[in-house]
This record gives C-alpha cells, sequence and structure tokens, in this order.
C-alpha cells in the first residue's frame, strides 16, 4: 500500500505530465484557430449584429504649463459600445464624463486581418463635447465643440488570450463656442489640432471577465477636459491619459 509522501509525488508527476500536454496542445493550435476573446481597442470586427461593451475610467494628467507647476490627475468616467455592421465593418460610440464636462464620440471602424496574429483597421469618429460651471455669482460659464480624430489601429496577438493594440489619431477641430456672462466666443475652422498614439493590452483578469489597460499621449493645442481653464496658450502641450476598462 502506498503511503502519502508517495501518492504526492505520483499526484505532482500526473499533474505535471498534463500540464505538459495541454501546453503541447495548445502550441500545436494555429493562430487562425485561437477563439475570439472580448477586445474594446484590437483592431477586429464584432461579428455582424453583435454588441461589445466596456466601461472604466480615463485619468488625464494636466500639463504644468496650465495649472501652474502642478501637475493634476483628472479622472472621467468612460464607457464604450460597439456594434458589428459586417465581416469588417462596426461602428464604435464612447461617452466620457466627468459631471462638469462630458464628451460623447460616434465613429466607424474597418478593420481586417493581414496574418493570423496581426490585424489593422482604419477609422474615422466625431466627437461633441461640452461643458458648464458656474459657481454662484463668481462664475459662470459654458462651452462646447466638435472635434474629429482619423485613425488608423495595428494589433498583434501575443497569446491565445493576450492583445497588444498600437493606435494613431490626427486630433481636427471643426467647431468651439464657450460663454462667460454676456461675453462669447466663437472659432468655426477646421485645423489640425494635434496628434495622439496609444497603447493597449487586453487580457483576461477574473474567470471569464477581460480588461482593457493602457496609455494615450496626446500632443494637442486644446483638451476639451481643461477648456474652463482658458489657456493663453497657442501652442502643443503634452497630455498623458491612464485608461482602464472593464470590458462587459
Amino acid at each position: 500500500m502506498a503511503t502519502i509522501p508517495e501518492l504526492v509525488r505520483k499526484f505532482a508527476l500526473i499533474a505535471g505530465l498534463m500540464s505538459i500536454g495541454l501546453s503541447v496542445c495548445r502550441a500545436q493550435i494555429p493562430a487562425s484557430e485561437w477563439p475570439d476573446q472580448p477586445e474594446i481597442y484590437f483592431p477586429q470586427a464584432p461579428t455582424p449584429g453583435k454588441w461589445r461593451k466596456s466601461i472604466g475610467a480615463v485619468f488625464t494628467t494636466t500639463p504644468p504649463e496650465l495649472t501652474e507647476e502642478i501637475r493634476v490627475s483628472v479622472p472621467a468616467i468612460d464607457f464604450n459600445v460597439q456594434r458589428g455592421l459586417t465581416k469588417h465593418l462596426f461602428v464604435v460610440s464612447r461617452l466620457q464624463s466627468q459631471i462638469v464636462q462630458s464628451n460623447l464620440g460616434l465613429g466607424l471602424r474597418w478593420a481586417t486581418p493581414l496574418t493570423d496574429r496581426l490585424y489593422m483597421s482604419a477609422g474615422y469618429d466625431l466627437t461633441a463635447w461640452f461643458g458648464a460651471l458656474k459657481i454662484k455669482d463668481v462664475f459662470n460659464s459654458q462651452a462646447y465643440g466638435i472635434e474629429t480624430f482619423p485613425n488608423l489601429s495595428v494589433g498583434y496577438r501575443l497569446t491565445r488570450d493576450l492583445e497588444l493594440t498600437v493606435k494613431a489619431e490626427a486630433i481636427m477641430d471643426l467647431y468651439y463656442r464657450s460663454k462667460v456672462g454676456n461675453l462669447a466666443v466663437v472659432y468655426d475652422r477646421r485645423q489640425v489640432n494635434g496628434v495622439a498614439f496609444t497603447i493597449i493590452l487586453e487580457q483576461p483578469f477574473y474567470k471569464n471577465h477581460h480588461v482593457s489597460a493602457g496609455f494615450r499621449a496626446a500632443y494637442s493645442n486644446f483638451n476639451w477636459q481643461l477648456w474652463s481653464l482658458y489657456d493663453t496658450f497657442d501652442r502643443n502641450l503634452f497630455y498623458p491619459q491612464l485608461i482602464f476598462g472593464f470590458i462587459l
């Protein structure tokens, strides 16, 4: 009759052999047959008629030029919704809000695989932002504007359940209007306001839940989240952002 230490050694040996066998089986499965995983940023269209959603937060760090050498991290609720239209085409929508100011975006993406692991997409997003700030009789201001973001994404499936996406965007201002008391300022122009680059990892987090985590670096002349500062800088500033979202 086997002793307890012998049973433990046999169990460990069997578990090790099963683990090696499972790894070999996974390695033999070609990347083209890897299961689809929940994703928001990876450039792959949802199945036509299917929805994808995520909720999370975006933390934007203010440039010291605007906040007098103090860097403030400004969080915003971040809600994404996507729906597949065809095998390659899908619609995207995104809402970011900080209570006193919000940004609603709508866009289209065309995505296609380049290899078993490498994917790409091209898109065009249109966003409308608006904000209102009233502090008793001292400060009463409202503003809103429209921006557009032509974008290109490249994604690579590192493993069966780990995806890396790099996204480049051009930031273009179409319209801006602000009002303080009876004084209104309006810009109706189309110009390239800056650029942004994003790098995102998407992977399992807990049981069947997946997350998106990444970093966006925007270099632009204007950021909607800081409209109430009414900066006088006529040059581009650096706006780093941390992105985190739960894929629903």
